[in-house]
């Protein structure tokens, strides 16, 4: 009966029809390959887990330690002194070695920047309309281009241009200055 090899895919010729492996040699080292798999998805899961633990009474708490706080928020200690530097997060030093953070400062935290980028996609919605921006074949045909010139030109002058849906609109006048 011949078979192929499950770790070297090679063709032989099996005496039972149990057997996986040509030789010894490919049982043995499969079998190593696999109990390293399994010893990889153990640790991760375990790694998981423990994650999943620290992170639960962290949910609860008032008060946290920066490290706490980093895992809270899947960031790293340093970016968290970094925001604490920015005054971006208030925090209060109890020595040089303990500095604890409000969970009402990390909440608020989001909630500002939230506000802030929803406001600025809206400005930015609101700055290109078609009555203000050429689409980009309407640039093609008024100034009878190509799209690759088109490309290079706004490359070039560095102009920025916004996705409206299905169209790339360009400020009028961005283009007019260029053109004109």
């Amino acid at each position: 009966m011949t078979r192929i090899c499950e770790y070297c895919k090679n063709n032989f010729t099996a005496r039972t029809t149990k057997t996986r492996y040509c030789s010894l040699s490919c049982n043995s080292k499969h079998l190593k390959i696999k109990k390293r798999q399994n010893k990889r998805q153990i640790n991760n899961d375990e790694i998981i887990l423990k994650n999943n633990k620290l992170k639960e009474p962290l949910k609860d708490k008032e008060f946290l330690t920066v490290k706490q706080a980093s895992l809270l928020l899947n960031m790293s200690i340093k970016t968290i002194y970094r925001l604490i530097e920015r005054n971006d997060i208030n925090s209060f030093n109890f020595s040089e070695r303990k500095t604890t953070i409000r969970r009402k400062d990390i909440d608020f935290y989001f909630d500002a920047n939230l506000k802030i980028l929803e406001k600025t996609k809206l400005d930015i919605a609101a700055d290109y309309s078609f009555e203000n921006s050429y689409t980009m074949q309407q640039i093609q045909e008024k100034f009878k281009i190509s799209n690759g010139a088109l490309y290079n030109i706004i490359m070039k002058f560095k102009i920025p241009k916004r996705k409206h849906g299905k169209y790339t609109l360009v400020k009028k006048e961005h283009i007019e200055k260029i053109f004109i």
